[in-house]
């Protein structure tokens, strides 16, 4: 019976409606088989939808959890990646201090060196100022030299050794 309903009676699918092939109610009465032949059929064809969804189902599930893993990964190394640039960001901010004090005590030694520069033509005038003096004594000591050594050449023997006895 099986044979006699498989060529002539297919189960055709359209929009996810089952339609069974008209079957004679002369057929049916005669032989109460048909009926359990579709019944059958009807119950492979469920098994056999069941599996597929079940097969879809795991199939499913399986992108899922790999889904969820990649994206638990990418998730870390977001939150990786952050402490990275929170870690850089506080290093430019000390940098950046750093730059700022440099830049501050560089301001503070042009102004000294500026300072500096500014005394140097007064020290320089002082320099010669001195210098000038320096020669004036020294000019002063060579004249108090040769008076001293004229009046001794002058007086004589008498005179030198009064000037030795006093030193």
């Amino acid at each position: 019976m099986r044979d006699h309903l498989s060529g002539s009676s297919r189960i055709e699918t359209s929009e996810r409606v089952l339609n069974f092939p008209n079957v004679s109610s002369e057929t049916t009465s005669k032989d109460g088989g048909a009926a359990l032949e579709l019944v059958y059929q009807a119950a492979e064809m469920v098994k056999s939808i069941e599996n597929r969804a079940n097969e879809f189902e795991h199939r499913a599930r399986g992108l899922a959890e790999e889904a969820t893993a990649k994206l638990k990964l990418a998730e870390e190394h977001i939150q990786h990646l952050e402490a990275q640039q929170r870690a850089a960001e506080t290093c430019i901010k000390q940098a950046n201090l750093k730059l700022q004090e440099a830049g501050e005590a560089l301001k503070r030694e042009r102004a000294r060196v500026q300072a500096t520069e500014n005394r140097l033509p007064q020290l320089e005038m002082r320099a010669r100022s001195a210098e000038a003096r320096a020669q004036e004594c020294e000019n002063a000591l060579s004249r108090i030299e040769h008076a001293i050594r004229t009046q001794v050449l002058r007086q004589g023997p008498v005179a030198s050794n009064r000037l030795t006895v006093a030193a």
